[in-house]
């Protein structure tokens, strides 16, 4: 019986000792526990803190507070976060991973042999939470014509790749660059040169060509003609090389203001003409001088042209055409029908006249139709090659159409009030309104003391806005 009772008595004392370690290990267990020793969160994700906890003893889930202050979801790294319940802290290690592979498009290369191969050529739109970086997957050999499959990784900050394929062609340029726009420049003496205005460099495969000018042969503070050499070169070492003339003249005729002197300049566009006649016979009776810019559209009265410059009247040029598609075509295409004209003056009266009217005048637009920013150039390249062009601050209004009645065209031509003006008016056959329009004009400015003169060195030389 004694061992029986004691054998019950150790059987007592050992279960309440199990009991007891039971009971402590129990309430030694955190109230808050979470489903993982670390969590993990997606770089710049939303996340749920509470969404790491297991499980909460003895009270709600929502009783927690949690602190995450010092996780940045902005950038990958191990961080923080705290729970508190009851003055209790818990804290659960925290990752913030990128296990997101990144995306990207990619482009086929067409490349010119010798040039870099650069992946960042081929690979376009990454787009990742992460910093990324873009590489060859293998070596490749781009010293060599021909096509080629090639594959490129983008790689992201968390070590996520993504491998796409694309074709690199190498081709080897052969073809030489060109230059349009160029042409032979004319300079007074002293003045400046921009070289490069109007011209254009082309070529089948780089879009930037390279122009290099050699002008060192040019001395604009000497009279002569010399050689400038442009030299037009391509990405892949092709290069094309032009010379073109520079003449360096003595200075052109002076572009004067408004003078304070009375005098109307009536000038005359596009004849001669089968009115031309009529309107010197008009001229000699009222003692008046004009200019005709004339043309080489009325040659079977280009006797009529010596006839005026012998009675004292100035002859300018206009155009030997008058097709604007052909005179704006360029800036040479314009000199060539410049100089076309002033050869048939200069046959005519013994030289080339130096006084110009551009069709259309300076601010036309209908230039821009055929040659854009072309009338910019020419205001300055006419002045450089000797002459000086010549716009109007009035006009008959006859531009506007056919025999227009007299009293509109007087009405018009006599609405100035300028000291000096120059009257826009046409010698053609289809203008015979504008001469029976002459002697009414005539008198109505010579009834306010104005004289009538042909223009000169010294007249007053208006200049339109240009516009193209």
């Amino acid at each position: 019986m004694k061992i029986k009772k004691r054998v019950y008595i150790i059987i007592g004392i050992a279960i309440a000792i199990i009991g007891a370690v039971i009971f402590f290990m129990f309430m030694d267990r955190p109230v808050v526990e979470f489903k993982d020793d670390i969590g993990k969160i997606e770089i710049k994700g939303e996340y749920d803190p509470k969404s790491f906890i297991s499980q909460v003893r003895g009270h709600d889930i929502d009783d927690i507070d949690v602190d995450k202050s010092q996780v940045n979801i902005e950038k990958i790294g191990t961080y923080e976060l705290i729970y508190k319940l009851n003055d209790k802290e818990y804290i659960l290690k925290v990752e913030v991973v990128d296990t997101v592979a990144p995306t990207f498009e990619v482009n086929s290369l067409d490349i010119d042999l010798g040039r870099n191969v650069s992946v960042e050529d081929i690979v376009k739109n990454i787009n990742d939470q992460t910093e990324t970086k873009s590489y060859f997957k293998e070596t490749y050999d781009f010293s060599k014509e021909g096509e080629q499959e090639v594959i490129v990784v983008v790689e992201d900050a968390g070590g996520n790749k993504t491998e796409k394929s694309a074709n690199v062609k190498i081709v080897k340029d052969e073809e030489k660059p060109t230059l349009s726009g160029l042409h032979d420049i004319s300079v007074t003496k002293n003045g400046k040169i921009n070289y490069l205005t109007g011209v254009t460099a082309k070529d089948n495969r780089d879009p930037h060509p390279q122009i290099d000018v050699n002008s060192s042969q040019v001395d604009t503070n000497q009279v002569g003609v010399y050689n400038v050499i442009y030299t037009v070169t391509d990405r892949s070492g092709n290069s094309n090389s032009y010379t073109k003339k520079v003449t360096v003249s003595q200075k052109s005729v002076a572009n004067h203001g408004q003078s304070g002197d009375k005098v109307v300049y009536l000038t005359f566009d596009d004849g001669p003409s089968e009115n031309t006649a009529q309107i010197l016979n008009i001229l000699d009776k009222y003692n008046a001088k004009a200019t005709s810019f004339v043309t080489g559209n009325g040659q079977k009265y280009n006797n009529l042209i010596k006839e005026a410059h012998n009675k004292g009247h100035t002859i300018g040029l206009h155009t030997y055409t008058h097709n604007y598609s052909k005179v704006y075509a360029s800036v040479d295409a314009y000199f060539n029908d410049l100089n076309k004209v002033g050869k048939m003056v200069k046959g005519l009266i013994g030289f080339v006249p130096k006084y110009i009217r551009f069709p259309g005048g300076g601010s036309n637009m209908v230039s821009k139709k055929y040659t854009p920013g072309i009338m910019s150039v020419l205001v300055s390249e006419v002045q450089n090659r000797g002459y000086q062009y010549y716009d109007w601050n009035a006009s008959t209004g006859d531009a506007n159409g056919n025999n227009i009645a007299v009293h509109k065209l007087v009405k018009e031509a006599t609405s100035s009030h300028a000291h000096n003006i120059m009257i826009l008016a046409h010698d053609t056959k289809a203008k015979s309104t504008t001469v029976q329009a002459l002697p009414k004009i005539i008198e109505y400015y010579q009834g306010l003391g104005y004289t009538f003169k042909g223009i000169d060195d010294n007249s007053y030389a208006p200049h339109h806005k240009v516009n193209n």
